[in-house]
């Protein structure tokens, strides 16, 4: 084994137990040298080098490896950024003769174009393409100075290079789908006690599969304030992290407890969520994810459409539950503290959604009427619905009424302010029919009152907002008759989503 294959950035030597290692082409997890820090959760991830050609690309592969699984990459991960260098090894063995490139100066800046428009023009889907070219990118900027020694400085894949995807959040969980997850009932019939712990861990906390996984034993604290939390470890941010909890979840925690107890005793395991084979390993992913797919069935759980829900997966839960937050009105940055998120950008998607999913909502469920009980509905389809969209939600942020909406254009001020009664952009929907009704009554009352004192102009004014009111009221019973009881758009679970 040569000397530089043994080097490393820092020291001039590879760190104890790389040697054995090296010249394999491949690599398995149990094998590797400081497994705790390459995020291993009990599967045996097999690395393969081989298939890089030529014999210096497959040496910096192998240097890039340790470097990344060092800093806390997961084999896993890894070894999907190796097969997207196979295929960089592939195209260039079949463009330019091996025998061309003897050492890495034989990469240029011409030859790494060529490769990202025959990935960008292949018919790969667009988040294989991006993975693709991305990877390629990184790679040859951390192993500029390392593996791909005497590389030209001029040959780089620019961001902009890299293709685009737009991000699409998975399918959603109804809330009925939801509830059947977290139905005592339903939660019964697994024989498992630590099955029932996962099911409801993803379900009320939204964390990553990767932190259920590796929940340490004594993760439940109790804080200053009285209130459980649970510690769990973030792994694509490496660091630790806590996360509030309600009743539910604590009490079958405290079951999973008595269950480790009585099956390894009081300290025969440091994980909450053992490995079945072995107390000294946590549970891997795949096991998680087959609990999933395994309790769909039993419970025989539904989706909307009366099919078996086959297609929830462990990560869907966290989606459920920033969306439902975004729905009750939580601010951005406390979602992205709950969900760990590295930016707010992230946790904006989700706010993206539902601003979505609550147009479409609002659209069918919430149409208008005037002051003349007239129907107002909001303008459907094309950039015109956008853009009504668009102003309907900043007037409501910025003139907030107790009983509808102003329909005046954004740049114009009311010049009448508290006479929404008699003018022509007041909207209103059934979900201020109680408002409407009430003050019906009181006015009523008061014109009552006012024809006993004769005031001529207070009973104009009054008989105008009876009238206003009895429209608006005879018109949303009609919307009523058409479309049915209004949508409840944020029907939720108990608590467990919101914990």
């Amino acid at each position: 084994m040569s000397e530089p294959a043994l080097q490393v950035l820092e020291g001039g030597r590879a760190p104890r137990g790389w040697e054995q290692l090296w010249g394999r082409d491949e690599w398995r997890r149990s094998e590797l040298p400081h497994d705790d820090l390459a995020g291993g959760l009990g599967e045996e991830t097999i690395l393969r080098f081989d298939g890089l050609e030529p014999a210096w690309l497959k040496e910096a592969a192998r240097r890039w490896a340790r470097a990344r699984l060092l800093a806390a990459t997961a084999p896993q991960s890894m070894k999907g950024y190796l097969s997207e260098l196979r295929a960089f090894s592939r195209w260039l063995l079949d463009h330019t003769p091996a025998h061309a490139l003897p050492a890495p100066a034989g990469i240029t800046r011409e030859l790494l174009v060529d490769y990202v428009l025959f990935v960008r023009t292949s018919r790969l889907a667009p988040a294989t393409q991006q993975r693709r070219v991305g990877v390629l990118r990184a790679f040859l900027a951390e192993q500029r100075h390392d593996g791909l020694a005497g590389l030209a400085h001029e040959a780089v894949i620019h961001a902009a290079e890299i293709p685009d995807v737009d991000y699409r959040l998975p399918r959603q969980l109804e809330p009925g789908t939801f509830e059947q997850f977290i139905d005592p009932a339903n939660l019964a019939l697994l024989t498992s006690e630590q099955h029932r712990t996962i099911v409801l861990v993803l379900a009320t906390t939204g964390l990553r599969v990767s932190s259920v996984a590796t929940l340490a034993r004594d993760a439940l604290e109790i804080g200053s304030d009285g209130h459980p939390y649970l510690r769990y470890r973030n792994h694509k941010l490496r660091r630790e992290a806590m996360l509030p909890i309600g009743p539910t979840l604590v009490d079958q925690l405290a079951r999973q407890q008595e269950h480790l107890t009585a099956t390894y005793g009081p300290a025969g395991t440091a994980w909450l969520l053992p490995s079945p084979a072995s107390g000294h390993k946590p549970v891997s992913r795949r096991t998680i994810s087959k609990v999933v797919k395994s309790y769909v069935r039993k419970a025989d759980i539904r989706d909307g459409d009366g099919q078996l829900a086959g297609w929830v997966h462990p990560h869907l839960f966290r989606h459920h539950l920033a969306t439902s937050l975004v729905n009750d009105g939580v601010a951005l940055p406390v979602i992205q503290k709950l969900l760990d998120h590295a930016s707010v950008e992230m946790t904006a998607r989700y706010a993206h959604l539902h601003d979505d999913t609550l147009r479409s909502a609002i659209t069918r469920w919430h149409e208008r009427v005037n002051i003349r009980g007239e129907r107002i509905a909001l303008p459907t389809g094309g950039p015109l619905e956008d853009a009504a969209w668009m102003k309907d939600r900043i007037a409501h942020a910025r003139q907030a009424l107790p009983n509808g909406y102003c329909g005046l254009p954004l740049v114009q001020s009311c010049p009448h302010p508290n006479a929404c009664l008699s003018c022509d952009n007041f909207l209103t929907d059934a979900s201020f029919r109680s408002v409407h009704a009430e003050q019906l009554q009181r006015t009523r009352t008061m014109l009552a009152d006012a024809r006993e004192r004769d005031a001529v102009r207070v009973i104009e004014t009054l008989e105008r907002d009876q009238q206003s009111l009895s429209h608006i009221l005879d018109g949303l019973d009609v919307l009523d008759a058409r479309s049915g009881p209004p949508l409840d758009l944020f029907a939720r679970a108990e608590d467990t989503a919101r914990t």
